[in-house]
């Protein structure tokens, strides 16, 4: 072995031990600040990890859409369940009030049945980000068309395949407290509708045909900063773009017509503070606010969610 490669060898293995006590010491604070750091999760963003096996969790939200001078409360929400460690499935339903005139009325949206697959796991000491693809799938339990004069749809008509990857990471910050930072890429493609009468898509009393809605790609970035045990800051960015929506049929006996939807993107945010009052329990409160995007309008929408694993 030549000289300068038996100096720079040892001094290698010299080093090794200071790196593992160096990767050790970092790995010991990751610990402590895991242990005083409580999460929901922000208002957008889903998380990338998997629920233990035969564990529940569950989310509710409560929220109200106010665009262009009116509002329209609802709920939805997250109810989950660990199948098998590292797979995760679940059921997101929505629910509409004020569905008719004079803000009476209630009724189903479109559910979506979760899936979750876990495929690498942040720890301590393995500190890389947690990362998971998601399957789920649109179910066309909302109303979308038959509607009286009187009534508001809230659904699609449409089953949709949904397929997205979820990313998350933890950052130790100087003073010992934790930065947690998600990213979110989901694909929505829907498989198209029927529609008869008024509906959801614009169309009359005597409408007969078919709607295709366009597919839908969401990007969203959250990071939540962990103040004390209890209380943390949040805020997510979205980017939401749908593809031009295409509607075809007759309007009774007359010939057949084709309307077209434009394409539309947008871009939100969402501040947001968490408060946890154990490890199983917390509240968020936060409002999604979205400016005027291409084809879309402004619009902001106050929520509130409490979660809970069981």
């Amino acid at each position: 072995m030549k000289p300068v490669t038996r100096v720079l060898a040892a001094a290698l293995l010299c080093s090794a031990p200071f790196r593992a006590s160096a990767q050790s010491v970092e790995a010991d604070r990751l610990k402590v600040a895991m242990l005083t750091a409580r999460w929901t999760g922000p208002m957008l963003a889903s998380n990338a990890e998997t629920l233990p096996a035969g564990h529940f969790y569950t989310e509710p939200y409560f929220f109200d859409v106010a665009s262009g001078g009116r509002h329209h409360p609802g709920s939805s929400g997250f109810y989950q369940y660990g199948l098998l460690e590292g797979f995760t499935v679940g059921l997101q339903p929505s629910f509409a009030l004020g569905t008719r005139k004079h803000n009476r009325g209630m009724a189903i949206g479109d559910f979506t049945l979760l899936s979750q697959l876990r495929l690498t796991h942040f720890t301590p000491e393995h500190p890389i980000p947690t990362v998971a693809i998601v399957l789920q799938e649109v179910i066309p339990t909302g109303r979308h068309d038959r509607l009286d004069a009187r009534e508001e749809g809230h659904g699609s008509g449409s089953f949709a395949t949904q397929v997205g990857v979820n990313v998350q990471h933890y950052f130790l910050m100087k003073n010992g407290r934790l930065l947690r930072a998600r990213i979110n890429i989901l694909e929505t493609v829907p498989h198209g509708a029927v529609v008869a009468g008024r509906s959801v898509y614009g169309t009359g009393p005597g409408f007969r045909g078919k709607a295709k809605p366009g597919s839908r790609t969401t990007l969203i970035g959250a990071v939540e900063y962990s103040l004390t045990r209890e209380w943390v800051v949040a805020l997510d960015v979205i980017r939401e773009s749908t593809t031009e929506t295409t509607v075809k049929g007759r309007n009774g006996d007359d010939p057949l017509v084709k309307q077209k939807f434009p394409a539309t993107h947008y871009v939100g945010f969402a501040p947001a503070i968490e408060y946890n009052w154990s490890d199983r329990t917390g509240l968020l409160v936060g409002i999604w606010i979205n400016p005027r995007g291409h084809n879309t309008g402004r619009s902001v929408i106050p929520a509130i969610a409490f979660s809970r694993f069981w």
